[in-house]
């Protein structure tokens, strides 16, 4: 037993094994210590950033980009030195009137003498009656309605004369004058009611309305109505009108159109 001791003391002990150094375990430790160096500085600059924005290395600071878009100027514009502002004037609507129609003559039969000497009676023919032409341009048709058919605000109480103006084709003129007169109930329309073509569109496109100041009211050729230009010139016949004490006969519709 001790013999067996005695060479346990005689035995040397064994030398540990060589550590293998390990390249990549090395450098993901230095790659780690790296990117942790890295963080805390860039926490650093974000914190000081924060506090003092306007510090110099800021490349997202006001004054920064300020200084990389640089500062807007005004430039006055010039004008040469022989340049004179001048004023134009807005071109005005100017009238051309419209033409007048001229009545023709009629026929006139003279008898041409004889010689003295031979005198023989001859028979006088008699002439015979040409009519002359109206050489009024426009014709009217007058029809009655009841006021609401086109006004629908309008009631009873009133009476109308209204229309629409129309071209040979049947096309709306506007800008003629219409005028209705004469006398209506004792009310007396002195000077006459005026108005112009295509001021209602109620109507149509040329369009007028004359509100007489009164209700329905029956009449026998009182009261008249007639188409003129701008110049005054009649285009149509003085016509006499109608009226009925009829609500539903209180507004008289004359259309004029052109022959």
């Amino acid at each position: 037993m001790s013999s067996e001791f005695d060479q346990l003391l005689s035995q040397k002990p064994a030398r540990p094994a060589p550590k293998i150094i390990n390249l990549k375990t090395i450098s993901l430790n230095l790659l780690t210590i790296f990117m942790l160096l890295a963080s805390i500085v860039a926490c650093l600059s974000f914190f000081v950033f924060l506090i003092k924005p306007d510090q110099e290395g800021n490349s997202f600071s006001l004054g920064s980009v300020l200084a990389k878009s640089g500062t807007a100027t005004w430039t006055p514009v010039s004008y040469d030195s022989t340049w004179t502002p001048t004023l134009t004037t807005a071109p005005t609507a100017t009238f051309t009137p419209r033409p007048t129609y001229t009545l023709l003559p009629s026929a006139t039969i003279y008898m041409l003498p004889t010689s003295l000497s031979k005198q023989t009676p001859t028979r006088q023919m008699t002439p015979t009656r040409t009519p002359r032409p109206t050489g009024a341009p426009y014709s009217l048709v007058v029809t009655y309605y009841e006021s609401t058919t086109f006004l629908p605000d309008s009631s009873c109480s009133s009476l109308f004369v209204a229309g629409q103006s129309l071209d040979a084709q049947k096309n709306p003129l506007i800008g003629l004058v219409v005028k209705v007169g004469g006398s209506l109930a004792g009310k007396v329309f002195m000077p006459p009611l005026i108005t112009l073509t295509g001021t209602d569109i109620n109507l149509g496109q040329s369009g007028f309305k004359l509100d007489l100041g009164t209700g329905p009211v029956a009449s026998n050729s009182t009261l008249w109505v007639q188409l003129f230009d701008q110049s005054n010139t009649p285009l149509s016949e003085q016509v006499k009108l109608t009226t009925y004490a009829d609500c539903h006969k209180n507004l008289i519709y004359v259309r004029f159109q052109k022959k």
